[in-house]
């Protein structure tokens, strides 16, 4: 993905400071925020309002420049969604500023508030995080809790003119090319017969709805207040509207030891997917009988991007070492979603 020249980057940023929050304000260093790809940028903006010293902290996300905007690189489609959000009583960052002029950064742009906190890799835990099973399990409930919260958004009503709903078979399928770029034969074939399973094992009348994407622990965030709270689901970039428990899928898979290498697996502390799936339907008020058709999904899912990233990363496209390690989980990852397919 394109970079963006820093210095230029800090120079479109004070003359936007200076056009909406006045003459005298001042923008700190921007900084490159913290994942494997996008272009997503934190700073600080000093500004008087009514002669009272005042400080708007805001992270920016831009489209790459040249690019057609669709999906992840459409920006603005998250603007609706967030505002709705907001106003359901999810924990998202509130939206300052966005637009499509592109006297300011040549490319569409949206800025949300910066929240502070840490985010949870269920790999490497920030070492402030209480990695007992008890405080673990609350982490999880607390995720669980707001995804319920995000699939009772009235998508028909709030994103009116979103992409309509992509089917299972839709989303099966948009990964076919991807897969067969995986860096290693192997993987390919153990991704067709995972591919084929689900196909022939899908669920017939899925949940339809806003869904995340990528909902995991490092696209929530923390913060500690006499025990951790759950204050912001980050990254909305590959939403949409479609079965939504693929998010439930994806966070299970996540915390399954078995769904990982030794090298490269969850912390032991993890919580069972049990009683997670129970709160989740107790929340919803749904039951989710084919959850273990979503969890292969979502492991044959992440198999396939990490395929395919590893591809990039040993080709030298995307320098990415971290890939390297997540290689040794592809063959566990689709082994996995195999052994659940066949016990449906």
């Amino acid at each position: 993905m394109a970079s963006v020249n820093l210095e230029t980057l800090q120079d479109q940023l004070q003359r936007f400071a200076n056009a909406h929050y006045g003459v005298d304000a001042t923008v700190g260093r921007a900084q490159v925020m913290p994942g494997h790809a996008g272009l997503s940028f934190g700073f600080r903006v000093a500004y008087q309002k009514e002669g009272t010293p005042c400080e708007d902290s805001l992270v920016m996300r831009l489209p790459p420049k040249g690019v057609r905007q669709s999906g992840n690189t459409d920006v603005l489609r998250q603007v609706p969604l967030l505002e709705a959000l907001k106003r359901d009583g999810v924990p998202v960052p509130a939206v300052r500023w966005f637009g499509d002029d592109p006297e300011w950064f040549e490319v569409p742009y949206l800025m949300v508030e910066w929240m502070d906190g840490r985010t949870f890799s269920v790999w490497d835990p920030d070492v402030s995080f209480d990695r007992s099973p008890r405080a673990v399990a609350g982490i999880y409930e607390q995720a669980v809790l707001a995804l319920a919260k995000v699939h009772r958004l009235d998508w028909r009503k709030e994103l009116a003119g979103w992409d309509p709903p992509r089917s299972i078979e839709e989303e099966i399928g948009h990964w076919d090319s991807i897969l067969a770029r995986a860096a290693e034969p192997e993987w390919v074939s153990q991704g067709e017969e995972v591919r084929g399973l689900l196909l022939e094992r899908q669920p017939e009348d899925p949940p339809v709805g806003v869904f995340h994407g990528d909902y995991q622990g490092t696209n929530l965030l923390f913060h500690n207040q006499d025990g951790e709270e759950l204050v912001a689901l980050l990254d909305w970039e590959i939403s949409g509207i479609g079965a939504q428990l693929l998010d439930l899928g994806w966070l299970l898979v996540f915390i399954d030891p078995l769904s990982w290498s030794a090298e490269y697996g969850p912390i032991a502390s993890v919580p069972p997917a049990e009683p997670l799936i129970a709160l989740y339907e107790a929340s919803t008020g749904r039951t989710v009988e084919d959850i273990a058709w979503y969890r292969a999904m979502a492991g044959y899912r992440f198999g396939v991007i990490a395929g395919f990233n590893v591809m990039l990363h040993r080709k030298g496209k995307r320098h990415d070492p971290e890939w390297e390690w997540l290689a040794f989980s592809v063959s566990a990852l689709f082994g996995r979603a195999k052994e659940m397919l066949l016990s449906l």
